[in-house]
């Protein structure tokens, strides 16, 4: 063989060898993944429900997994910022996704200049549900939903309804009961649900839809009423509120959820090796216990499982917003 056909065999034989040396060194470190500290990325600011479920993960994971995971904010823009650095990291395990639903599900149906798509991101696993109650002022006419409803008909509009803002999730909820009740009422958007539930302790609103962290409290303690909860079946938080569907709308189902996300192409060792740790982390009794301290309830899924549920929503929440004329602020 010419010297220079040897050369160019050498060379090709060192750089397949280095190609297979890398992808097993690759091999190995998501294998033993994680070596390394871990970013757990909350797309929204320190204090609230999804930082407190956020850091609790977090000191879980360290021990079930021995490693270190580190909680960083980067909150703005609807959770866009702190998805799209997710989006763009190393598909390596280190930089996870902690976010509410409405980051797949509603907010790219509103903003068409998002840098981040669902394709972008492996799911991982469901964590936590956010359930909500449809809540009246203390000294609302009606006493129970067929009250309201017949309310709402004699007296079409003169019902304001509290939103969290324009383009929220509790708008969409709102809308969603107006809709199937076949009732006329007034959204009103307020800048966050805080300033909401003052009003509604004040008697300012009429009405609004409530994660149970807020409503629960403020229920028990007569400040305003429960007339029904969004979920599929009633909530051990609130275990004499109907739900929706016992009253004849089953349609009127609603919830929102926090689940784990990965870069796309992280390695499934990696996914699995984590989907394992999170589902036991969440069907502990200890985290079921913590979530309900929040008025959440905890949740753990397959990442095919939680890809389907994804997608499903957002196709529901997208025919809505359409049907709807939905606008972001």
């Amino acid at each position: 063989m010419p010297i220079r056909s040897k050369v160019v065999a050498l060379a090709c034989a060192l750089a397949a060898t280095a190609v297979h040396s890398s992808a097993c060194a690759q091999g190995a470190d998501a294998m033993a993944w994680p070596v390394r500290p871990v970013t757990v990325v909350i797309p929204y600011p320190p204090g609230g429900t999804s930082d407190v479920v956020g850091r609790l993960l977090a000191q879980r994971l360290r021990d079930e997994l021995g490693g270190v995971f580190v909680v960083e904010n980067k909150a703005g823009a609807a959770t866009a910022i702190g998805a799209t650095y997710v989006a763009r990291a190393p598909k390596d395990g280190y930089t996870l996704l902690l976010s509410a639903g409405t980051t797949f599900t509603v907010i790219p149906h509103l903003n068409d200049n998002l840098a981040y798509k669902l394709d972008d991101f492996e799911p991982v696993a469901a964590v936590a549900t956010v359930p909500f109650a449809f809540v009246v002022k203390k000294d609302f006419p009606a006493r129970n939903l067929p009250e309201f409803v017949a309310y709402a008909k004699a007296n079409p509009g003169k019902i304001n309804n509290a939103t969290n803002g324009q383009g929220s999730m509790v708008h969409l909820l709102g809308e969603l009961i107006a809709n199937d009740l076949e009732v006329k009422m007034v959204q009103v958007h307020y800048k966050g649900a805080a300033p909401a539930t003052m009003d509604m302790i004040g008697g300012v609103i009429d009405s609004n839809v409530e994660a149970l962290t807020s409503a629960v409290p403020n229920v028990n303690a007569g400040r305003y009423r429960a007339l029904a909860v969004l979920s599929s079946e009633r909530l051990p938080l609130l275990p004499e509120v109907p739900t929706f569907r016992e009253l004849g709308y089953p349609s009127i189902v609603g919830e929102t959820w926090y689940a784990v996300f990965a870069p796309a192409a992280t390695p499934r060792s990696v996914v699995g090796k984590l989907n394992a740790a999170l589902n036991k982390i969440t069907t502990s009794a200890s985290f079921g216990e913590a979530m309900r301290k929040l008025g959440n309830e905890p949740k753990s899924s397959a990442p095919s499982e939680l890809r389907e549920v994804t997608l499903q929503q957002s196709r529901n929440w997208a025919e809505m917003i359409k049907r709807l004329n939905i606008k972001a602020e």
